[in-house]
């Protein structure tokens, strides 16, 4: 899988090959880019040369701060922002969703799960037609035809809600979301997407809105739909935590960029970018992830002092303790630290030197083909 540099060249890896049960590519997203017009001379550029890959049976978890461009990525990938620059890949062919018919098709690949199943979900209607509306507009019969009757089944309605550990299921049928707890209204959505049959699935903080008490189990349950569907899902998420015990591959977004990357649990043990290891060391892990953190990077994190949202320069350089003007003029490209993993940074060797042990010397321009 090829990564794009914010240079000329770019970084190799096959990060996700080592997850287990990992099937064929699914999409990829090549150097998307999504740029936002504030007014005749301001441009947000909220999504900048994003690439990656998922992968039947694999999770991979986007991880960031508020405002990084983690659901700006999710909504491009639904089809619901147009893009800037780059492409998108469905099973290895450009998508195409300029005709209703192909944007009907793309959105039975790929569905989107929101943070807020309450507001994602119609108030004046019932769990039933919650999941009876995305069966009879998706799904067809064999013949490619919908049922005889136009409508689906109670058998296949009441299929999906068991799925989803919402039992008995026939009596969540007539329900209205107003009637239901957070974890069962999320739970409805996770049906509702599953009616289409989706080979790709698009979580954006999923569990974000629920009580702490029940968030493990609904990540368990994902994982099982994730295993039993053979789906390529995209976990978005704040918690880096929950992003090493629930995800195979991670991506660290800052900014609109992706400042590293790599297996869920080297990355999260040994961060490297100066960025992820503020996430890590505030992420409330009994196993204290917070020990990697350097001395400099512990000041940082009690004073923050915003992003640099320039054209030029790291966009972490106004809160990174080992910032040079290096970085607050050179915007610093995807560089690889070790085969499966990569991070856009400078002064790696200052920040992670640990990190860096053993492996080659890398070029102070940035990418590194394989």
């Amino acid at each position: 899988m090829s990564i794009a540099d914010s240079g000329d060249q770019s970084v190799s890896l096959d990060i996700a090959s080592a997850a287990a049960g990992r099937g064929p590519l699914a999409m990829e997203a090549i150097s998307i880019s999504k740029d936002f017009r504030l007014s005749r001379s301001q441009t947000l550029h909220a999504v900048r040369e994003v690439s990656f890959g998922l992968y039947r049976g694999a999770v991979v978890a986007l991880v960031g701060e508020s405002g990084s461009g983690k659901s700006t990525v999710a909504r491009l990938l639904a089809g619901q922002e147009p893009l800037t620059a780059g492409s998108i890949m469905l099973d290895g062919a450009p998508i195409d969703i300029s005709t209703h018919g192909a944007f009907r098709r793309y959105k039975s690949a790929v569905q989107l799960v929101f943070q807020d199943p309450f507001s994602s979900l119609n108030p004046v209607h019932t769990v039933g037609y919650h999941l009876e509306r995305p069966l009879r507009l998706h799904q067809a019969s064999e013949k490619g035809r919908l049922e005889r009757t136009g409508r689906p089944g109670k058998k296949e309605i009441t299929a999906l809600l068991k799925q989803v550990r919402l039992t008995p299921a026939e009596q969540f049928l007539p329900k209205y979301p107003y009637e239901l707890s957070g974890g069962q209204r999320q739970r409805v959505s996770f049906a509702r997407a599953l009616a289409a049959r989706p080979s790709v699935l698009l979580a954006d903080e999923p569990v974000s809105m629920l009580d702490v008490s029940i968030r493990l189990e609904m990540l368990g349950l994902l994982d099982d739909l994730r295993r039993d569907f053979q789906l390529a899902l995209l976990y978005i998420t704040h918690d880096i935590a929950s992003a090493r015990y629930f995800a195979d591959e991670v991506l660290v977004m800052y900014a609109g960029q992706i400042v590293e990357r790599g297996p869920a649990e080297q990355l999260t043990q040994h961060p490297a970018h100066p960025y992820t290891q503020l996430l890590v060391a505030s992420a409330p892990d009994p196993d204290n992830l917070g020990s990697t953190l350097r001395a400099g990077a512990k000041r940082d994190a009690r004073a923050p002092e915003g992003a640099n949202l320039a054209a030029t320069g790291c966009p972490f350089s106004p809160r990174c303790p080992f910032a040079d003007d290096r970085c607050r003029e050179e915007s610093p490209a995807l560089r690889r630290v070790s085969p499966t993993r990569a991070a856009a940074c400078w002064r790696l060797e200052i920040a992670a030197p640990e990190v860096l042990a053993g492996t080659p010397s890398l070029p102070d321009h940035g990418g590194v083909g394989t």
